[in-house]
């Protein structure tokens, strides 16, 4: 049994605690937590740490397979400049992709990261995904603007799907890549399947100012870029609503949504979108924004309306780190109004309900085994993350 004290202990599922006392079974799960006031440090064989410990992080969006780009695209350059460079880089050797995305778990692991939803178009990572310290959710992700080839799409896909059950043993699910790169035809596919085998999905969502350009006036650059890459893309006509609109209307009613980026997404539609139920869970990755575009989503706004929020990293073909608390500190940059305690329930806790697997993570709640993290050199007296922050796993 250990006994580990800190600053402050933010169980995430309720308020942080002063000199808290987190006691675990030998086994690593919580057995209770203690507010002892300024009594913290007199129990016998107390672990005591300067910061504060928070539940292990969640990274909700994630693409290992890009890991081998890595400093190989410029920054700022836009995501239609920055599709066609994935376009034309991503083609490598098998075993320079596979150890670049083993660098990548590891990377994630030294971040205190215990759980990730991952993005797929091969196989390639699916062994790094078992027997290890981090839960992957696999998103298999199918897209195509051909409507003949939409069936064949999702077999393809759905072929990854079977291999994850029959030999690599963790949750895994089909998903659209975006708006903009799946026709209604696959969308139609891709529900059926999801209809009979419910879970979460996640696309990518207005990433840039073009994509709503192509959605409302069916012209732009991002347009013009998927016409080069993709000649069918000439035959693509705008459905005249929002991108985000057209492809929940086009995707089953009762599944969970992870929407992420949403760099460009208006306040109308996000709005409308919280009315949903299940309620969408909305994915930041401003470190990638800010990479690509040099912008972060109006979170503000975001805030009007939801706390549904979680945090990925994307790949580190557009992110320089793969570390929750590296965004969180970006946040709270940007957003210096926003509280500690809800950039980490975003990091954690809600990143796990976004999974489904917050019944065993994501919280300090007796019986969850979350991991633990110290969270140190952040600045206690205002309670603000700074660029000093750290984050060491203890557990």
């Amino acid at each position: 049994m250990r006994k580990i004290s800190a600053n402050y202990i933010f169980p995430v599922s309720s308020s942080p605690i002063k000199n808290g006392i987190l006691i675990l079974d030998n086994d690593g799960k919580v057995k209770d937590l203690i507010d002892p006031g300024k009594d913290a440090g007199e129990l016998e064989n107390l672990e005591v740490y300067n910061g504060i410990l928070v539940p292990g992080f969640v990274n909700t969006h994630t693409h290992l397979e890009l890991s081998h780009l890595k400093g190989k695209i410029p920054t700022g350059t836009g995501l239609p400049r920055f599709i066609h460079e994935i376009s034309r880089l991503r083609e490598n050797e098998k075993i320079t992709i596979r150890d670049a995305a083993a660098q990548g778990v590891k990377e994630m692991e030294r971040n205190g990261i215990v759980a990730a939803g991952d993005i797929s178009n091969t196989d390639i990572s699916f062994p790094l995904k078992v027997n290890g310290k981090i839960r992957f959710h696999t998103f298999v992700e199918v897209f195509g603007l051909k409507p003949k080839e939409a069936k064949e799409k999702v077999r393809e896909g759905i072929t990854f799907l079977n291999l994850i059950k029959e030999k690599f043993y963790h949750p895994a699910s089909l998903s659209p890549h975006a708006p903009y790169s799946v026709s209604r035809e696959l969308l139609a596919e891709i529900s059926k399947y999801i209809n009979t085998n419910p879970a979460p999905v996640t696309f990518h969502n207005q990433e840039c100012m073009e994509e709503l350009e192509m959605f409302s006036y069916n012209k732009g650059k991002l347009k013009s870029t998927l016409e080069k890459t993709d000649p069918d893309m000439t035959k693509w006509e705008s459905p005249g609503i929002s991108s985000l609109f057209w492809m929940l209307g086009n995707l089953p009613e009762k599944i969970k949504i992870l929407s992420v980026h949403n760099t460009y997404t208006p306040a109308k539609d996000i709005e409308t979108v919280c009315k949903r139920e299940p309620p969408v869970y909305w994915t930041l990755c401003p470190g990638a924004n800010l990479y690509i575009e040099k912008r972060i989503p109006d979170i503000n706004t975001l805030l009007l309306y939801t706390n549904n929020i979680t945090i990925g990293t994307d790949s580190l073909a557009s992110n320089h780190t793969l570390s929750v608390l590296d965004e969180l500190i970006t946040l709270q940059k940007h957003f210096p109004e926003i509280p500690v305690e809800k950039l980490i329930n975003w990091g954690t806790l809600n990143g796990a309900k976004a999974l489904n697997i917050d019944k065993e993570i994501g919280s300090f709640e007796t019986g969850k085994k979350p991991g633990i993290n110290l969270v140190y050199g952040l600045d206690l007296q205002n309670m603000k993350l700074t660029k000093e922050t750290k984050v060491k796993p203890i557990m």
